[in-house]
């Protein structure tokens, strides 16, 4: 789903713009490959990444009608250190799910993330109208878990051995934002 916006999504430290194929580089691509990176991105650690790989899933996401891809950029940066992605965009239920993944290294405990996260949680429940937006993690990525509750997220259910990681069945945690003054678009 191709999001039109007239300027990025400023937060402090950074920025946040629909992702494009040229805005793909070495360091995306490299930092999805790194176990670090991609413990918990299931998708991104089933096969090596490439360039037309990456290039590829963002075309992807442009193309989606239930999708929407961004990159994270730090203030001052000319290529992006991670990506947002609004994605199951249900335009019955006003609703989507959230993912957030910052591969470069170097932007990791700065906030970056949690920002990323609570401006286009903002943006989203306000001009897509949307009145659910949901993040699911692994339980045991208290990383995510702390980004998602710092911008704003509330805890909403657990799912016991939902999914396996690393060979054995793990719990999922699923949290939410709401647009508790949502109306219906007329």
């Amino acid at each position: 789903m191709m999001i039109a916006l007239d300027n990025p999504l400023e937060f402090e430290g950074g920025s946040i713009r629909p992702l494009k194929p040229g805005d793909v580089h070495a360091g995306y691509v490299d930092g999805l490959n790194d176990p670090q990176v991609n413990r918990y991105l299931v998708g991104v650690r089933q096969s090596v990444q490439s360039t037309e790989s990456v290039m590829q899933f963002v075309r992807q996401n442009i193309e989606a009608p239930d999708a929407a891809l961004f990159g994270i950029w730090q203030a001052g940066q000319d290529q992006h250190c991670g990506t947002i992605r609004l994605h199951a965009i249900e335009r019955i239920h006003h609703s989507a799910h959230i993912g957030v993944c910052l591969f470069d290294r170097r932007a990791w405990y700065k906030g970056m993330a949690s920002c990323a996260v609570n401006v286009l949680t903002q943006w989203a429940l306000e001009t897509m109208h949307l009145r659910w937006i949901e993040a699911g993690m692994y339980a045991d990525n208290l990383a995510s878990e702390k980004t998602f509750l710092a911008a704003g997220y509330e805890w909403v259910y657990d799912v016991q051995d939902k999914y396996l990681f690393e060979g054995r069945a793990a719990a999922a945690k699923v949290y939410a934002a709401r647009n508790r003054l949502w109306q219906k678009p007329s």
